[in-house]
């Protein structure tokens, strides 16, 4: 498997990952729109800390105990944004 295809993989994992805990667990999306964006600042704090890690012989433990989490946290809060958004425009239900 190349490179570019492990990335995408890992990224549709993380987005089906973060689509699956937005449904499982609704209650986890903070109602305020100030706790939903400390939530994404955060998510974008830890994935830009992950870019920290360099080439190292356990790459795949770096991948799946520190990117993947924070992916899918990151990718948790832009859907948290997005539901604000939409209830802010009026299209939710």
């Amino acid at each position: 498997m190349s490179n570019g295809t492990f990335v995408l993989v890992l990224a549709a994992g993380a987005g089906l990952l973060a689509l699956w805990l937005h449904v499982r667990f609704p209650s986890l999306a903070p109602e305020r729109l100030g706790r939903t964006i400390l939530h994404a600042a955060t998510a974008f704090a830890l994935l830009k800390l992950t870019s920290m890690f360099g080439e190292s012989t356990a790459v795949f433990t770096v991948v799946f105990v520190f990117v993947l989490p924070a992916l899918v946290y990151a990718l948790l809060c832009t859907i948290w944004v997005l539901q604000h958004a939409q209830t802010a425009l009026g299209l939710s239900r």
